[in-house]
């Protein structure tokens, strides 16, 4: 949109002075014209609440006030209030001569529904809100308005219609025209050639080392009771079962006992059971006195049943509970046992305390095999998947190297630090690798990628979207929608929009910025 006009010409004048005179005989038609007009000016001192204020026109067709009546997809010409392809102050090219124009709204006089109503569209016609305007163009197309201020299209007018940066597709710009062939490098923007590369595949990350949660277990007693003695020490490796410590618990005593008398019962209706089967078969007994019988066995059978699982939930196995059967023993003993192998990395457990289900009394960690957690960029998700090998390295263990697998990934990205959580689980010889330490992983991603590498200082986000600023000619610049492929140090990855031929701002980018951004931080096609 042009802000320094040139003096208009003759013809141009004679053209205004004709359109007045058009708009004035527009004011004075007779009154059954006027009075087909929806929208009378109100007298003076007098405000009507359906007319806005600055057109005085119907606030529900207003077009002028709420955007969200124009056109969709037709350019708005913010400086003059107006459609691009009905400014005549920045296109007067544009302006079919001997067409009358109503100045008051905006519009020629066969086309303002204002002053006409009846050309107004009706849903009969045909016409809805998502139909395409004329003139309309989407950006990045040739065609269409000119601006002759940037001397670009106007649907491709970077400074005049900054807005249109979050609908380019991968590949699309907007243009960036200079006041001199010169002033980008006076401003000091440097440019460089994007390097075909075959992607970042050599990726690292930070990682801390953590237990292998998938062996590792905090024991706590299955019954209340005291501790009365402590088998096992912090850093001690145990067998899986193997007993860590004796309680005395009064439920252990009531659970063998509930067990033993379950066993007598079903003992003694087994034994009647089988008398009464006999006498059955000798046709002795009555039926029911049978049936009778086989039902008292049946609920026998059940108590003692129950009984047997109350003790398996205590942590007794098979061996266990078929000795207590054959000894008999109804103590209140409690066996604390290892659930797995590992070693004692905590301990709580204290002679003489009393000890309830949740209390933890160990800590048990298998350390053949530890977790590095690690966090990842969101720009390299691309380049990384469950499964990845991944080689692990410490500061503190400088000779060891240890390989292993990427085995989760987090679905979803921390919205604060802009990381993904990963993991790898990797070996431990020795038992050298300690929770807590830092380590770094490497990965040989296994996704490669066809694209350009560009300089990190190339890179700009606009709406949450990559761009680059490429040449195109000396003082024409274009904004570019791109898709990343990766980042590793100072370098990133340019999967598409991008191509080793072209030439993108590396130094001083944030002049090219500044003169794409001017319009949205204030300053008009009026104002540069």
């Amino acid at each position: 949109m042009s802000s320094r006009m040139s003096f208009p010409s003759a013809a141009w004048l004679a053209t205004a002075v004709l359109a007045l005179v058009l708009i004035a005989a527009c004011g004075n038609a007779p009154e059954e014209t006027a009075t087909a007009d929806p929208t009378p000016v109100p007298p003076s001192g007098t405000v009507r609440a359906d007319l806005c204020g600055p057109h005085q026109l119907p606030v529900a067709d207003c077009f002028m006030c709420d955007p969200a009546l124009r056109d969709p997809g037709r350019l708005w010409c913010l400086e003059h209030d107006r459609y691009e392809d009905r400014c005549f102050l920045c296109h007067p090219d544009i302006r079919e001569e001997g067409r009358l124009w109503c100045a008051e709204h905006n519009l020629y006089e066969d086309e303002c529904f204002f002053c006409h109503p009846e050309l107004k569209p009706t849903p009969e016609d045909g016409a809805t809100d998502s139909a395409p305007a004329t003139g309309a163009a989407t950006p990045g197309s040739e065609g269409g308005l000119f601006c002759s201020e940037h001397r670009v299209f106007e649907n491709e007018c970077g400074i005049c219609h900054p807005e249109l940066a979050g609908e380019l597709a991968v590949g699309q710009g907007l243009k960036i025209r200079f006041e001199s062939a010169r002033s980008a490098e006076k401003a000091g923007v440097r440019l460089t050639r994007p390097v075909e590369g075959a992607g970042l595949s050599n990726l690292a990350f930070l990682g801390e080392v953590r237990y292998n949660r998938n062996r590792f277990a905090r024991i706590t007693p299955l019954a209340a009771g005291v501790l009365r003695r402590v088998l096992v020490d912090v850093g001690e490796r145990v067998r899986a079962g193997q007993p860590l410590a004796v309680i005395a618990a009064p439920d252990i005593a009531d659970a063998r006992s509930a067990y033993l008398d379950a066993l007598a019962v079903e003992k003694r209706t087994r034994a009647e059971y089988e008398r009464k089967k006999a006498l059955l078969e000798r046709n002795i007994a009555p039926r029911r006195d049978y049936e009778a019988a086989l039902a008292d066995l049946d609920l026998a059978r059940s108590r003692t049943e129950t009984a047997r699982q109350q003790l398996l939930n205590f942590g007794f196995d098979a061996d266990a509970v078929a000795e207590i059967a054959d000894t008999r023993t109804t103590t209140s003993t409690l066996h604390v046992v290892a659930p797995f192998d590992g070693t004692i990395v905590e301990r709580a457990a204290v002679i003489g305390e009393r000890a309830a289900p949740g209390d933890m009394l160990f800590t048990l960690a298998d350390l053949t095999t530890m977790w590095l957690d690690l966090s990842i960029p969101e720009d390299r998700l691309v380049h990384v998947a469950v499964g990845d090998a991944v080689e692990a390295s410490f500061e503190t263990l400088p000779d060891l190297r240890l390989e292993g697998r990427l085995s989760w990934l987090s679905a979803g990205v921390d919205p604060h630090t802009r990381m993904l959580r990963a993991r790898a689980e990797i070996p431990n010889p020795g038992r050298v690798l300690k929770d807590g330490m830092y380590g770094q992983a490497r990965m040989m991603a296994q996704r490669q990628f066809t694209g350009v590498l560009v300089p990190s200082e190339s890179l700009h986000h606009f709406d949450d979207k990559p761009f680059v600023f490429a040449r195109v000619e000396d003082d024409l610049y274009e904004v570019r929608r791109v898709e990343i492929g990766g980042r590793q140090g100072n370098v990133v990855a340019i999967r598409a929009g991008l191509r080793a031929g072209d030439e993108v701002v590396s130094q001083s980018s944030f002049t090219v910025k500044s003169e794409f951004l001017k319009a949205r931080l204030g300053a008009g096609c009026v104002d540069h």
